[in-house]
C-alpha cells in the first residue's frame, strides 16, 4: 500500500512539474512573439482563471497517464456497428497518445445518443507522419465498412488534426469524411516540437516545417469535408497558440483557460464538439 501511495505521489509530482515546464515555454512564447500569440476576440488573461487552468491541465495530464494502459483493453475490443448506416464518430488522438485518451469523450457522446463512436490508435509516434496518416485512413475505412455508413465524422486531438488533413488531401480519404473537428491541433506547427528529438512526426510538426507548409498549399481544408477547430489561449503544447486557428474552417472556436490535455476532459469542449456534429450544412439551411 505504501508503495502504491509513493508511486502515485511521484506521478503527481512528475505531471505537475511537466505542466509547469510547458507553461514556462508558453509564457516565454507569449512574451517573445505577442502578435503570433493573439487569438481572435481574446480578452486579457486574468490571474485566478489562469492558475485554475494550469491546475486543471496538471490534473488532466495525470488522468491521461493513469488511463494510458487501458489502451490494451480498448484496442483489443472488436469493432461493432451499434446502429447500421449511422455515420460513425471516430476519435483520433495526438502525439504519443492512444485510444484511451478519449474514454471520457467516447462515454459522453454515447450517453448523449451517438451510437457509433470509436476511438482508434496509431503507432509508433516517432515514424513519418505520412505513414501515421495512412493508419488513420485504414481505421476510417475499416469502421465505415463495419457500420455500412458512407461518411464518418472525425474528432481529432493535437497531431490527429494534421494527420487527418494529410489523409484527406493525399491518401484517398476525400469523400469519406463529413466533418473534421480538431481540438488543440497545431495546424501550422508548434515550437514545442523542437524540444523533441528531430525524428519522424515530431520534426514534421515543428512550426512552419516543410510538412506543415505542404498542408497549407492549395487548400488548408481538403477532401470536401466540413472543418471546425476548437482551441484555447492556454494551450501549452501549441506554440504559438494562433497555430491552432485553421484558415478556411467553417468555424474556429475559442474555449479559454484550458490546457492541451484538459481539452479532452472539458464539458465546455464537449458541448462545442456536439454542436459542431449537429450544425446543419449551409446548403441544407
Amino acid at each position: 500500500m505504501d508503495l502504491i501511495i509513493f508511486l502515485l505521489a511521484l506521478l503527481v509530482m512528475s505531471t505537475v512539474t511537466l505542466t509547469l515546464a510547458f507553461y514556462l515555454c508558453w509564457y516565454y512564447d507569449r512574451r517573445s512573439f505577442p502578435q503570433q500569440s493573439e487569438l481572435p476576440g481574446e480578452h486579457p488573461l486574468r490571474l485566478l482563471p489562469t492558475l485554475l487552468g494550469m491546475a486543471k491541465e496538471a490534473a488532466a495530464l495525470t488522468v491521461l497517464v493513469l488511463s494510458y494502459p487501458l489502451r490494451l483493453i480498448h484496442d483489443s475490443s472488436p469493432i461493432r456497428s451499434r446502429h447500421h448506416g449511422e455515420p460513425p464518430v471516430i476519435l483520433v488522438h495526438g502525439y504519443g497518445g492512444n485510444s484511451a485518451n478519449f474514454l471520457f469523450m467516447q462515454w459522453r457522446l454515447k450517453w448523449r445518443g451517438w451510437s457509433n463512436v470509436y476511438s482508434v490508435s496509431y503507432t509508433p509516434p516517432h515514424i513519418n507522419a505520412r505513414k501515421l496518416s495512412q493508419q488513420v485512413v485504414d481505421h476510417v475505412e475499416g469502421i465505415l465498412a463495419t457500420t455500412g455508413a458512407e461518411k464518418a465524422h472525425l474528432v481529432c486531438h493535437s497531431m490527429g488534426g494534421p494527420l487527418t488533413r494529410y489523409a484527406l488531401k493525399n491518401l484517398g480519404l476525400a469523400g469519406k469524411v463529413d466533418r473534421v473537428i480538431t481540438l488543440g491541433s497545431p495546424h501550422y506547427g508548434t515550437r514545442v516540437a523542437g524540444l523533441f528529438p528531430p525524428l519522424g512526426a515530431a520534426a514534421q510538426l515543428r512550426y512552419q516545417s516543410p510538412f506543415i507548409r505542404e498542408l497549407a498549399t492549395e487548400t488548408t481544408c481538403p477532401g470536401g469535408a466540413r472543418y471546425f477547430s476548437i482551441f484555447s489561449n492556454m494551450d501549452n503544447f501549441v506554440l504559438p497558440v494562433s497555430a491552432a486557428v485553421l484558415h478556411g474552417a467553417e468555424d474556429n472556436i475559442h474555449v479559454p483557460y484550458l490546457g492541451h490535455c484538459a481539452l479532452l476532459y472539458s464539458s465546455r469542449v464537449m458541448d462545442q464538439v456536439e454542436r459542431c456534429l449537429l450544425t446543419p450544412s449551409k446548403a441544407a439551411e
